[in-house]
């Protein structure tokens, strides 16, 4: 464990490494106005644990797994002590949740609404989205026959209704606990392009529905900087992930971080454009990476530099 006096050094050096200006390719600098905070998934840390994590840079997290009103507590005030955040709770989709969220000093909670499956749908670049901007309900989902996909209009519609429902029972509960309620497409087949998704969300008319934008899993569909244009502020919490899409532009897995098709350098400039400054949260898939080196790929994100290995 790192005695006091080196954390606080790691500490101040972390924090200077955010406020660095970028550079760009020509030279010069580039100052960001933004300050996006830090923050990684896991379960529930020690005090070590978030000490190690604030000396490489990483300022938050968000928690995954099951999690007592006790140990919320407990946690809270090991965070509170060490200047440590616990900003989001994965699986938020309850009161008792929404009541930890709160005890932890969470401000948002991940939540997946709903779900479509086993019924014919088109692949993921065939997309083009009609719907009813007053009912949110699909009209159609490609150009021309949609027979094809009758199955899975009907489907999307049924379970859009049942999402509506659930987060309405949960918004009392939101608003009592002060915890925003972020709705994220976690490849659930539902709202897969930004205007519908956007179209749902403002449809509640309430600032404790918001979104919660994973940038690697809409690479499939469309280009993921087309998000922050169409949702805007709305976008309340994103998880960071990068996605490689084959030579034909369609289809591909899941990389490390900056190491797909992602434009990390234009993703810096829209989370400038739309005034950002909550939490990005790194969400790994397809491999492994330290702590300390997703803390500095999140940093060169945040410089708008590229990862250079």
């Amino acid at each position: 464990m790192i005695n006091r006096r080196e954390f606080i050094q790691y500490a101040a050096a972390a924090g200077a490494a955010v406020a660095l200006p970028a550079v760009s390719s020509t030279g010069s600098a580039q100052e960001y106005k933004t300050r996006p905070h830090k923050a990684i998934i896991g379960p529930v840390p020690t005090q070590e644990q978030m000490e190690q994590r604030l000396a490489w840079g990483v300022e938050g997290m968000e928690i995954r797994g099951s999690i007592t009103l006790e140990e919320a507590e407990q946690t809270r005030k090991l965070a509170d002590k060490v200047g440590f955040r616990v900003h989001s709770l994965m699986g938020g989709g309850s009161k008792e949740r929404l009541e930890v969220a709160s005890i932890l000093g969470c401000d948002g909670v991940l939540i997946v609404p709903g779900r479509v499956s086993k019924v014919p749908m088109p692949q993921p670049w065939e997309y083009k989205i009609q719907f009813d901007e007053k009912t949110n309900e699909l009209l159609s989902v490609v150009d021309g026959d949609n027979e094809p996909y009758k199955e899975y209009i009907a489907a999307h519609n049924e379970q859009m209704q049942h999402s509506r429902q659930f987060l309405e029972s949960l918004l009392p509960s939101a608003e009592k606990y002060n915890v925003r309620l972020c709705v994220e497409n976690v490849w659930n087949n539902m709202w897969v392009k930004p205007e519908f998704a956007a179209n749902f969300i403002r449809s509640f008319n309430s600032p404790f529905v918001k979104a919660y934008y994973d940038v690697g899993n809409h690479v499939k569909y469309s280009n993921p900087l087309d998000w922050f244009d169409v949702l805007g502020k709305d976008i309340y919490k994103i998880h960071l992930k990068d996605f490689k899409l084959n030579e034909n532009g369609q289809g591909g897995r899941f990389v490390m971080i900056m190491e797909g098709s992602v434009d990390w350098k234009a993703l810096r400039g829209k989370l400038e454009d739309i005034g950002y400054n909550g939490w990005m949260t790194v969400e790994l898939d397809g491999g492994t990476l330290t702590i300390e080196e997703q803390a500095r790929r999140m940093n060169l994100i945040l410089e708008g530099k590229p990862l250079e290995k």
